[in-house]
């Protein structure tokens, strides 16, 4: 397995990839779509994984802002074909960007993912932080990692790129 910023050329793959991962749902497919349409994703922190030709996962960053004025980065989504899931694939994909994630001048990554899964990656409880979410969400799954350009002025509701509203 290889791991490499998308280009172009896997955009229809990267929609397969969303498309299985969360079946029947294709709202993640259209999410990463969307975010690229309005230039909202952090390209150079989207990766595949790729198993020789074939795109078997896939991980989005996106920009938001909080309300304090400060740019932070959303992980949404990542997905990873079924016949490849719990493989490490996953743990590739999020590992190798966030080392990458940690040279950008963002603070913190937020996630609303699976709290048994993100802390393993230096994701914690984001409330705590003062990071607030854009709608009602459960503590134990609202999370966020700070990065080395993290200050306590990071703080603030989250306001998710334009394309989040159809998803949500």
């Amino acid at each position: 397995m290889d791991i490499r910023t998308e280009t172009p050329a896997d955009f229809d793959a990267i929609r397969a990839v969303h498309t299985e991962a969360f079946a029947p749902s294709a709202a993640e497919a259209q999410l990463v779509d969307d975010l690229r349409a309005d230039g909202a994703l952090v390209t150079d922190l989207c990766l595949v994984a790729t198993e020789g030709d074939a795109v078997i996962g896939h991980i989005a960053y996106s920009r938001a802002a909080l309300d304090s004025g400060h740019e932070i980065l959303v992980l949404a989504p990542m997905g990873v074909l079924v016949d490849h899931q719990r493989s490490g694939v996953g743990v590739q994909l999020i590992g190798q960007s966030m080392r990458k994630a940690a040279l950008t001048d963002f603070p913190l990554v937020s996630v609303l993912g699976h709290p048994g899964y993100y802390p393993r990656f230096g994701f914690e409880p984001a409330r705590p932080l003062g990071i607030e979410p854009p709608f009602d969400v459960p503590d134990e799954a609202w999370m966020a990692r700070r990065l080395p350009r993290y200050t306590d002025e990071a703080k603030g509701t989250v306001r998710y790129a334009d394309a989040f509203d159809a998803a949500v």
